[in-house]
């Protein structure tokens, strides 16, 4: 399979922001659209270039009809609450009953007026009856044709112009990443025709975006399974793509939740007496030993930092922290050796490019037990992950991409303005983290 050239992303930008700006007025009261106000202090740990969200976030708004398209329609909007003059000092001063926000050109005017400059993708579509209408199907019935192929990206031109229009950069997106494998050790030696067309086509819709990276959600493999082996062979597939992706001037990047920082399993079988969590007596049972190393280092190591970067969601990091506390070692003995997410990115930074910015509030659990944490807006007084020392501790101040994430943001009917004031108060904490 011949590789393309590898062409310049901004070849592919759409005219000027300005032009697309003009077709759009501000789709609200302007006190609603306040952008968090930046400390005159110095020190700011996350650089406002780099102060970004993934849209998994506010994944509520590109579905809705907004408010120019129901207009248009001539149907009510969706009304909710976004914040009177107090707020986000004032979390409880909820401002007025207003027409809520809906597709991507409402969802990057209110973002970009929050303070958030980068733009992590957790996919393209939204309602069809938003400018710009929904993202078309790039593989339907899972086959890449001329057709589809140049709708899509049509699409993402259009997309292109909507963030300049608003001054926002694409940083990544959680999306397509072919399920046969490209690698020397993976079932059946090479990648389906069907997945490299779609994953070409997905490398150029990324070039058009401008964004330098393009992921996933997941972990490079199953990470159920903490045997080396496989982890190994992800590290071989996710080079191989990679060395497709560089082409286009992309890196693919591997997302984590606490499972990755679970302990690998590469030792001997060996007999332990005692449970993980709790260290009392059981039978005696067979397990594998365990090193020491977590499942994402081992990954780390066995690919070339050249070509593989990845994403830490710090919340499930810190998860990972309160649950894998515990391991085997190659004698069967029950080791404490606690998680450090700090210091396990200040070993390599270069190949943490992106983070995601999720806070907790701690449950209380004994550590072992539940997740540790539950999730809240960045920068919320009942945060029990200090976001501080965290990034004084992981070295290379002012590298990082970090994305604001809140797998609960949305409120649903209930409060439909709830992830959009969310956002804001993150926005807000982002902008304030200081060290």
């Amino acid at each position: 399979m011949a590789f393309k050239n590898n062409p310049s992303r901004r070849r592919f930008m759409v005219g000027t922001g300005a032009a697309v700006a003009a077709a759009f007025s501000p789709i609200g009261p302007a006190s609603v659209f306040t952008p968090a106000q930046a400390s005159a202090a110095n020190g700011r740990l996350i650089p406002a270039g780099k102060l970004g969200t993934i849209t998994y976030s506010q994944r509520d708004v590109p579905t809705r009809v907004g408010i120019a398209a129901s207009r248009s329609l001539g149907v009510a909007p969706t009304m909710g609450y976004l914040g009177g003059p107090n707020f986000p000092k004032d979390p409880t001063d909820l401002g007025p009953l207003v027409p809520l926000p809906g597709g991507w050109v409402e969802l990057f005017e209110f973002l970009a007026k929050s303070g958030f400059k980068q733009i992590e993708f957790a996919g393209y579509g939204q309602n069809a009856a938003n400018p710009g209408g929904d993202v078309p199907n790039p593989a339907p019935g899972g086959v890449t044709t001329a057709q589809s192929r140049a709708a899509y990206l049509a699409y993402a031109r259009t997309l292109r112009g909507f963030l300049d229009a608003y001054g926002l950069e694409a940083i990544g997106n959680h999306g397509f990443i072919p399920n046969t494998w490209y690698g020397p050790n993976s079932s059946g030696g090479t990648m389906a025709a069907q997945d490299y067309e779609r994953l070409q086509t997905e490398l150029e819709f990324a070039a058009i975006l401008g964004t330098p990276f393009m992921g996933t959600g997941n972990d490079p493999t199953n990470s159920g399974n903490r045997n080396i082996e496989p982890w190994t062979v992800a590290g071989e597939k996710w080079e191989a793509l990679n060395t497709i992706s560089r082409q286009w001037g992309i890196r693919l990047y591997t997302h984590n939740h606490s499972p990755a920082y679970n302990f690998l399993q590469d030792g001997p079988m060996v007999t332990v007496t005692q449970d993980r969590v709790t260290g009392k007596p059981i039978a005696p049972t067979q397990v594998r030993g365990e090193s020491g190393k977590r499942l994402m280092q081992h990954y780390l190591d066995v690919t070339d930092p050249a070509l593989c970067v990845i994403e830490m969601d710090v919340y499930w990091a810190h998860v990972a922290q309160h649950q894998w506390r515990w391991r085997y070692d190659w004698e069967g003995n029950r080791v404490e050796d606690i998680f450090d997410p700090a210091a396990q990115v200040a070993k390599q930074p270069q190949r943490y490019q992106l983070f995601h910015a999720k806070d907790g509030d701690a449950t209380g659990e004994a550590p072992g037990v539940g997740n540790g944490y539950n999730f809240i807006p960045f920068g919320d007084p009942r945060s029990d992950i200090a976001y501080t020392s965290f990034y004084q501790g992981v070295g290379a101040k002012g590298h990082y991409n970090s994305n604001y994430e809140q797998d609960n943001a949305p409120g649903g009917t209930a409060d439909p303005g709830q992830s959009l004031r969310f956002s804001r108060i993150s926005a807000a904490g982002m902008t304030a983290l200081r060290g």
